[in-house]
């Protein structure tokens, strides 16, 4: 999970760099581009960072798994166990759970669904907008001087984030989410629209829901988390970008802007690129499956 979560490429080269050993020009292309940074000592300090964060939160996660899973019921020695085991999954947004139901029987435990919410959103923003956050809470950055990127991604993000938990609200409250209070409603369908984008747990039988919302929920997972993540998908950056292409095209604009940025049109065209090579090979296995 752990090497799934931060990428083979990643966890080679902070071993690299760990033991002395430096990467050749192919590797640190090939990172620069997975990373999304634009030099190579902010490559080597971002690799660094990734070790640092992902440690330090999975080891926070586990901490307080541990005493909602005791809370809960179970001995220290078993809360331990599945508090860390969750909370690593989490972060690295497996979305593998230890339990045959996954986290279904703390659908309405916020200690647990709610930390393990926190975690899928930490893993899924990306490192490069941990970084910065840090450096913002920390005062060595201004709020105002974020860069486009983490800008980009923590709006699309919050964006998702909020649409997706209104509409399984809102489309499961006389269905899948009928009989629960509507504070138990919320937690459900926030961990819903967390968890579907990046992850893979469910608090909720998806065989429960409507066909409209596990389509709405596809969708969610097609977009899939942030560049430099743990998640997958083609990335909130690609969907904010071809959201500001369409815009300019529309309002008749000579350049693609973003914060008051410029987009370069190398980034436009990547971004065009991925989301049709996305979808090829997306409608092909989707015929594979009808077929078969």
């Amino acid at each position: 999970s752990e090497m799934g979560g931060l990428g083979i490429m990643t966890l080679t080269a902070a071993m690299g760099l760990f033991m002395g050993k430096s990467m050749d020009m192919k590797e640190r292309i090939v990172m620069q581009d997975l990373l999304e940074s634009s030099s190579t000592q902010e490559l080597f300090d971002l690799i660094v960072s990734i070790v640092k964060y992902t440690f330090v939160i999975e080891a926070w996660g586990g901490i307080v798994l541990t005493v909602g899973f005791y809370l809960e019921g179970f001995d220290l020695g078993p809360a331990l166990y599945h508090g860390f085991y969750h909370s690593i999954m989490a972060f690295c947004n497996a979305g593998l759970s230890s339990f045959s139901n996954s986290l279904e029987s703390y659908a309405t435990a916020p200690l647990i669904n709610m930390t393990v919410a926190c975690l899928i959103l930490l893993g899924g923003i990306g490192f490069i907008v941990l970084r910065e956050a840090n450096e913002v809470f920390s005062r060595k950055r201004r709020l105002r001087r974020l860069t486009l990127h983490t800008k980009m991604v923590l709006t699309v993000s919050g964006f998702l984030l909020f649409a997706g938990t209104a509409f399984i609200f809102f489309g499961e409250y006389m269905h899948a989410l009928d009989g629960y209070t509507v504070w138990e409603q919320f937690q459900i369908s926030f961990f819903q629209s967390v968890t579907t984008r990046t992850a893979g747990f469910d608090t909720i039988p998806m065989g429960n829901l409507n066909s409209y919302t596990l389509y709405v929920m596809i969708i969610l997972m097609f977009i899939g988390a942030s560049p430099g993540s743990t998640g997958g998908g083609i990335k909130t950056t690609t969907i904010g970008i071809l959201t500001q292409t369409i815009k300019s095209l529309l309002w008749g604009g000579r350049k693609v802007e973003a914060f008051d940025r410029s987009i370069s049109p190398e980034a436009v065209i990547k971004a065009i690129a991925l989301t049709i090579c996305s979808f090829a090979i997306l409608a092909l296995f989707i015929l594979v499956l009808m077929k078969t």
